[in-house]
């Protein structure tokens, strides 16, 4: 049925065959956008959005969820079921680092398979049974295709972690960044009681070079604050180092708020109390007086604690700062970015974030085994190492400063990814092997189902292979071949369900675990439930009104290197 237009509303009403297109066509411009971005041989986009602070950016990117989040920063999705689509996909962009193009890809077409079988009149209801079936019975061949893993075992997270990163890199270094991140996640789930431990607490920091290191404790990263654009407002900022060389064995306190001594004095002025008057020149001499005193007093309890280290989130007065290193105090003051940065130093040294400069007292410091300070380009890095608590920095060098926020964010997201896979304790093999096992036994299982829900086991079936299509045209080698070598593999294997996948750098099927390409069990079983939840929320879309709209095809503005 075409488009209706109410001439005294300016509603815009498209139903049946034409409300399904019109799903069917938003969802498959979402998965475009997003289809070169999978496997090891995806590519890169390029995306002219905004930051945070609304300034202009440009966002190069082989993520597919860096890539959604630049374009909704930027005007976004403003297509009603382009937006729909975007959010069903949220559980597995925002919660895993991994596994977005997978559920995309999923999603739009079981969205397509079901148009198509809906056209061919086959009821929504059947459709959607349909499809909860093969997903259950694509659980069960995930139970028997999945294998155990622990944080002791590094090698395989080793694997998880190379998996992960998908963007082009060197082997070597590829290597060394798999390494120290299977090695922080070991790290952090033995320091940790139980089987969740917060990735909140391994952080990434990069800067130009060729080497990766693993730092036990926090980087606290200080910079001019946006307010401070003007290269003089940059220059000005204080980069002299507040850590002299290598300071051993230092005991740190951490302090959220400004020390402001009028508030800390309990005497402020001459007979008067706080209440200073500055109406004559006397006045003025006995504030500044004052002031100076209360600035020592504060200075002087803060040393007799024995306190090497001070980080304080706000910026702290230049007379209070050279008070405090006056007398052996090293300030390290504005780490304001994250704000969390300061609670990371606590719980890797063991000091207590006080409120105030009076609370104070030896119980509430932490000890560090070294702490060190160093200019990295327009930033001042101070590392605060050697420490107990089950905190972990990484330390990447990256080839130029350009790609410093590219490598940063590649790491983090294998970060998370290889701590999904050492806290659910299940792993699958990769490289599309998953979802060809899936789609063979499926086939088998839709042979005995006697009703047309048969239809839809099979549709769901020919989703699953698609993936490994997607994967070879990545790759540039023939999709149909590709998929016509790993059936013909599957079949001959020796054990069912198989690990076979494709192996994107030789064009041929091959066992994923010998490959060494892992990923974790959660990353593709909740694409798969993701996928089926928005393909049944869109599947069961029959009408399309929008008052007073005309809407346009969609259009996110975006370009493939």
């Amino acid at each position: 049925m075409a488009h209706d237009t109410n001439a005294e509303t300016g509603d815009w009403l498209a139903r049946d065959e034409a409300a399904r297109a019109y799903v069917v066509g938003a969802t498959r411009a979402v998965e475009s956008l997003l289809a070169s971005t999978y496997g090891p041989r995806g590519s890169t986009s390029l995306v002219q959005t905004v930051d945070g602070q609304q300034v202009p950016e440009t966002v190069v990117t082989a993520d597919a969820g860096r890539l959604l989040d630049a374009i909704e920063r930027g005007d976004g999705f403003v297509h009603p079921i382009a937006a729909l689509f975007v959010d069903g996909l949220d559980s597995v962009r925002r919660g895993l680092h991994d596994g977005t193009t997978t559920a995309a890809l999923l999603a739009a077409g079981l969205v397509e398979e079901g148009a198509r079988l809906s056209e061919s009149g086959l009821h929504e209801g059947t459709l959607t049974v349909g499809y909860a079936m093969a997903a259950n019975r694509a659980g069960k061949v995930l139970d028997d295709l999945a294998r155990p893993i622990t944080a002791a075992d590094r090698d395989r997270l080793r694997e998880v972690a190379d998996t992960a990163m998908t963007t082009d890199l060197s082997q070597s270094r590829r290597d060394a960044y798999a390494d120290v991140v299977s090695t922080a996640v070991a790290e952090l789930a033995g320091s940790t009681e139980g089987q969740w431990f917060d990735t909140d607490d391994v952080s990434v920091r990069t800067r130009a070079g060729d080497g990766v290191a693993l730092v036990r404790g926090h980087v606290i990263r200080r910079r001019p604050g946006a307010h401070e654009t003007s290269e003089k407002s940059r220059l000005s900022f204080d980069w002299t180092p507040s850590v002299e060389g290598v300071l051993s064995d230092a005991r740190i306190a951490v302090l959220e708020r400004d020390i402001d001594v009028e508030e800390t004095a309990t005497s402020f002025g001459s007979g008067e109390g706080a209440a200073v008057s500055l109406g004559s020149a006397g006045a003025v001499t006995a504030y500044t007086a004052a002031r100076t005193s209360a600035i020592d007093d504060v200075a002087a309890s803060v040393a007799s604690l024995g306190v090497d280290v001070l980080v304080v989130r706000a910026e702290l007065d230049d007379a209070v700062k050279n008070a405090l290193e006056s007398r052996g105090v090293a300030v390290v003051d504005r780490a304001q970015y994250p704000k969390s940065d300061v609670h990371r130093v606590a719980r890797a040294t063991g000091a207590q974030v006080v409120g105030h400069v009076s609370d104070l007292d030896e119980s509430k410091l932490g000890r560090a085994g070294r702490v060190t300070e160093r200019r990295v380009g327009d930033e001042k890095w101070t590392t605060i190492g050697e420490c107990e608590g089950p905190v972990f920095t990484v330390v990447v060098e990256t080839p130029t400063e350009q790609g410093r926020t590219a490598h940063e964010r590649l790491v983090e997201d294998a970060v998370e990814t290889t701590a999904v896979a050492a806290m659910d304790g299940q792993v699958l093999p990769g490289a599309g092997a998953a979802p060809l096992a899936v789609a063979r036994d499926l086939r088998r299982f839709a042979s005995g189902v006697q009703g047309k829900e048969q239809l839809a086991i099979e549709a769901f079936a020919d989703v699953c292979e698609s993936l490994v299509q997607t994967l070879a045209r990545n790759a540039s080698y023939d999709p149909l071949e590709a998929l016509a070598a790993v059936r013909t593999a599957h079949a001959d294997a020796a054990t069912d369900p198989a690990p076979v996948g494709f192996d994107a750098a030789r064009g041929e099927p091959a066992d994923a675990w010998e490959l060494g390409v892992v990923e974790p069990r959660r990353v593709f079983s909740q694409a798969l439930d993701s996928a089926v939840a928005t393909s049944e929320q869109l599947s069961t879309i029959d009408a399309v009104v929008s008052p007073g709209i005309d809407l346009d095809e969609l259009d996110p503005q975006i370009e493939h290197d």
